[in-house]
């Protein structure tokens, strides 16, 4: 019985190492299956109908700059424009002030309706749909 346990222990034990040396990347030859791969090339030639040279200045290189912007004049003015929109606010109203407590979140609940209190159909042509396309 022993001789038998032996053998099936030994037989299992080689098939376990093989398992474990099968997933060895160093032992797996995958630079003939990269090389195998045949890519499609395509030119890179495009045909847009027309010569560009026509439409470009002589001696023209897409790669050299030829706007310097040192020789663009800037206007500095010390004079401010400020502008006044208190009168468009409510009193007190801080726009850098941060909330205190959740209440004074503001925010829009996309289930409120919105009435705009604006009749667009005045301001179209009668029969007018927006959905009909006009060729």
């Amino acid at each position: 019985m022993n001789n038998k346990s032996l053998k099936v222990s030994m037989l299992l034990g080689l098939i376990f190492a093989n398992g474990v040396f099968a997933a060895d990347p160093l032992t797996e030859k995958d630079d003939t299956v990269i090389h195998s791969i045949n890519y499609i090339e395509e030119d890179a030639d495009f045909d847009l109908g027309f010569d560009t040279a026509d439409y470009l200045p002589e001696d023209f290189d897409a790669n050299d700059i030829y706007v310097n912007l040192d020789a663009i004049n800037f206007i500095e003015s010390d004079a401010r424009v400020v502008l006044s929109t208190k009168k468009y606010l409510p009193e007190g109203f801080n726009a850098y002030s941060f909330p205190i407590d959740v209440e004074a979140f503001n925010y829009i609940d996309e289930n409120d309706e919105i009435s705009l209190d604006f009749d667009t159909k005045k301001h179209l042509p009668s029969g007018y749909n927006p959905y009909i396309r006009n060729n």
